[in-house]
């Protein structure tokens, strides 16, 4: 993607989470819808761009209740949409950190609304969150910190309709007590967006224009040997 038509996007991206930060969830989410389809029709692809988006989206149907449609984005694959490429994208660290944290705390939520058995939705809930708390440790970050040690103890609470089993809450309760400030009860939120720029220092690894290709063809080869055997 061109800089000058990156930073369009980025202010597009930038206008649109405005909206989200303001409680405007629906007229966010119109925002960018309109930028995947756009960035689709020209296939335009930047995994940066494609994270941010995505990330985006996944915000905005959690914020409305729409858990069917965060869904949807996060289980995309590659040929799907560009929401696919947004995921692989954010799994493969094609944007920033405090993106990456979001993401981690969006997935430990999505798991405990999983059709998961108890203990591995919270085996993942503590995989991700975990991470989330190693960094906010690293980082001194004490407000990412809190949210994310809030938000732990009610995925867990809810995955386990209750009382948590000691060996599910053992890494969990560490984390709180190196925090050595109490954690009342919130309602689960997460990160706030962060600004759009992308980094100077930023190398897209992951080639998900190329990937995207690939698996198309594969799924189209795949159809042609059907067609061809019947």
């Amino acid at each position: 993607m061109q800089k000058q038509r990156l930073e369009e996007v980025c202010q597009l991206g930038e206008r649109a989470d405005e909206l989200l930060i303001r409680g405007q969830a629906r007229d966010a989410l119109k925002k960018f819808q309109e930028i995947v389809t756009t960035l689709e029709k020209t296939g335009d692809l930047d995994s940066y761009v494609a994270a941010r988006v995505t990330l985006s989206v996944l915000r905005c149907h959690l914020k409305l209740g729409d858990f069917k449609g965060a869904f949807g984005v996060w289980n995309a694959s590659l040929e799907d949409s560009l929401y696919g490429v947004g995921i692989y994208a954010l799994e493969s660290a094609q944007t920033t950190v405090k993106d990456m944290i979001a993401y981690d705390m969006i997935c430990a939520f999505l798991h405990t609304l999983a059709d998961h058995e108890k203990n591995e939705a919270a085996a993942a809930v503590n995989q991700y969150l975990s991470r989330v708390c190693e960094y906010a440790v690293e980082a001194g970050d004490r407000t990412t910190m809190r949210l994310a040690l809030n938000n732990w103890k009610q995925h867990l609470r809810e995955v386990f309709g209750g009382t948590i089993p000691l060996e599910f809450a053992k890494t969990l309760i560490a984390f709180e007590k190196d925090f050595a400030e109490p954690v009342k009860p919130q309602p689960i939120e997460f990160p706030l967006p962060t600004s759009w720029e992308k980094p100077n220092d930023f190398r897209e690894m992951s080639r998900v224009a190329e990937m995207r290709d690939r698996e198309a063809l594969k799924k189209t080869n795949g159809k042609n040997k059907k067609s061809k055997a019947s």
